[in-house]
This record gives C-alpha cells, structure tokens and sequence, in this order.
C-alpha cells in the first residue's frame, strides 16, 4: 500500500503482453532510476495469442484484467491507464527524408522539428502503402528514429536554436499492421484500461 501522495501521482502502469503470459509492472522514475512497487504475472489459460498476435481479444483482455485487479489489490488503488509494448515479429521498417524551407531565415524551434519529422513519417507511411498494395494491409506507424538533421544542407546533431532557411530530415520509421496494434488497443480497452504509450518491445 502506497502512502505517499507525490509517489502516487508519479506512479506508471506497464504491461507486457507475451505469448505465453502478461507481466504487469507499477513503478515511478527518480533520476535515472525506476522503482518497482508492485508486479504481477498472469500465463494465458489458452492458445489466445501466437506469436505476438492476439487471436482471441476476449480472453486476453480478461488476462489483463487480472494482472491489473492484482496491482489494485496491492497498491490500494485504482489504475485507469497503461503503458503498452507491440511484438516486433511483423515489423516494417522505412528510410524516409524530408526538408523544409523557411520563407527568411527562422530560429529553429522543437515545434518545426516536430513538423519536420511528420513529414518524413508521412512519406514512409506512403511508401509502405504502395509496397505492400497488393496484399492490402495497413499500417500503422509504431515509431521513428531520426538519424540525420540538415541545417541549410549541412548535417548538424541539434537543430533547436539555430537559424535556418531550410532544415531537412532522415529516419527511420516503424510500422505494425493495423490488426496486430487494433487487438492491443481492444484487449486493454476490454480489461477496463484506456492506452496511455504504445512502444516497440525492445
């Protein structure tokens, strides 16, 4: 049972929704260490997921529900949201690069690099539609990594602050198809969880 409040605010729900079982962690972060204050793990009754896929949302979801009734119990309270990893079996990974040019020169800020990089991720959302076509999956972009940032041309580690009159991108983006990624959000959803984070499992 957790009496103290700050710690209580501080406080993030993460699950690890395997094949074989689900693993539920509480915890809080201070400085660069994470706390755990309660765990639980659950193996599945059946053959509900294969391979990182859910195939029965149901029975997965009522899994999660007792990995979560079971951190309530222990904590004394009640977890409304939750930190979710996908399962990078069906991973598509995209180079994509964007650019962007500035009317006169501008100080950069976090908001145009934001941009720029939706951009980039746009484009490779683009280019794994028209690969995969003829199978007629969606996609759904997971995450994306840049590797690059250009200031007028020229490579540069930080664009924030410096004046520009065009930034360019390139990255790497990630996608899941759409199903694998609409049964977590309906497995989570069905145990009582709204999705605050959706990441790669390392």
């Amino acid at each position: 049972m957790l009496s103290n409040i700050s710690v209580k605010n501080d406080l993030v729900f993460g699950l690890d929704i395997g094949t074989r079982s689900i693993v539920g962690v509480v915890g809080y972060q201070e400085r660069n260490m994470f706390h755990v204050v309660a765990m639980s793990v659950c193996e599945h009754e059946t053959r509900a997921m294969l391979d990182g896929q859910i195939h029965d949302i149901y029975k997965v979801g009522d899994t999660i529900r007792k990995v979560k009734n079971e951190l309530e119990k222990q904590l004394d309270l009640t977890l409304k949201e939750v930190c979710i990893a996908a399962a990078g079996r069906v991973l598509r990974t995209i180079n994509a690069s964007a650019e962007y040019s500035f009317d006169e020169d501008t100080r950069v800020t976090q908001e145009h690099i934001y941009s720029l990089n939706l951009l980039a991720v746009e484009k490779a959302h683009a280019q794994i539609n028209s690969l995969e076509k003829d199978n007629k999956e969606k996609f759904y972009c997971v995450g994306n990594t840049p590797i690059t940032y250009k200031l007028n041309g020229f490579n540069i580690g930080n664009l924030e602050g410096h004046k520009a009159s065009s930034i360019g991108v390139e990255l790497i983006a990630t996608f899941l198809p759409e199903e694998v990624v609409d049964g977590l959000y309906q497995s989570v959803e069905y145990a009582g969880l709204s999705v605050a984070s959706l990441t790669l499992e390392p």
